[in-house]
């Protein structure tokens, strides 16, 4: 549940649509069959989240990359009830997100960088303050991959557009729009746009 703090001085609408955000996207997760998934439905339901105070001027994306969030986000599968509502929410939280990216390591090829951002939701740097989750949103343009890497917390990855996705313990593979993929913690992953850009919740659990 997302606590307000007294004399917030922010406008009502954004914390119910964090509220929104958080309880559709447990709905989407709880309904996965395997345990990995359930367990992320878990701590996404025991997160709690706190409006920052006060609120940050969001960095906006790269023009470069603005046209690419309505596309995606327009061909974002809406197949039940809940995917409409964490969009419906989701939508209503992009502007006030600060968008960020991730810089290259040691020899890493460094093209993906101008070409990717994370839309930061809760924990560090988001919008809302969570000490348990970090939650992003993150959009690549079309023939980009995201570098092999890994790191101690578990991450889980809400599909939201075509693209593919790779794990050291399966190889490369495609969820497809509106599939869930987890990666335990400090797995090898990866993931790479295709003709048309990515889109993906992810939330780590710390």
């Amino acid at each position: 549940m997302i606590n307000s703090r007294e004399h917030l001085s922010l406008e009502p609408d954004v914390i119910n649509s964090g509220q929104r955000l958080q309880r559709s996207l447990h709905d989407v997760l709880s309904h996965g069959t395997p345990d990995s998934i359930q367990a992320h439905a878990g701590a996404l339901d025991a997160a709690q989240w706190v409006i920052k105070k006060p609120l940050e001027t969001p960095r906006g994306l790269p023009a470069f990359l603005e046209p690419y969030l309505p596309q995606a986000l327009g061909a974002a599968p809406r197949t039940d009830e809940h995917l409409e509502a964490l969009l419906e929410a989701l939508s209503a939280l992009l502007p006030h997100l600060s968008w960020t990216h991730r810089q290259a390591q040691a020899g890493q090829d460094d093209r993906f960088v101008q070409r990717h951002r994370h839309g930061m939701i809760a924990g560090p740097g988001g919008l809302f303050e969570c000490s348990s989750l970090t939650l992003g949103l993150a959009l690549m343009a079309p023939d980009t991959r995201y570098p092999f890497h890994q790191h101690p917390p578990a991450e889980f990855y809400l599909v939201l557009s075509p693209g593919d996705w790779y794990r050291e313990d399966v190889g490369w593979w495609s969820p497809g729009a509106g599939g869930v993929v987890v990666n335990p913690p400090s797995c090898i992953h990866a993931m790479r746009s295709t003709h048309v850009p990515l889109l993906a919740l992810w939330g780590l659990i710390h």
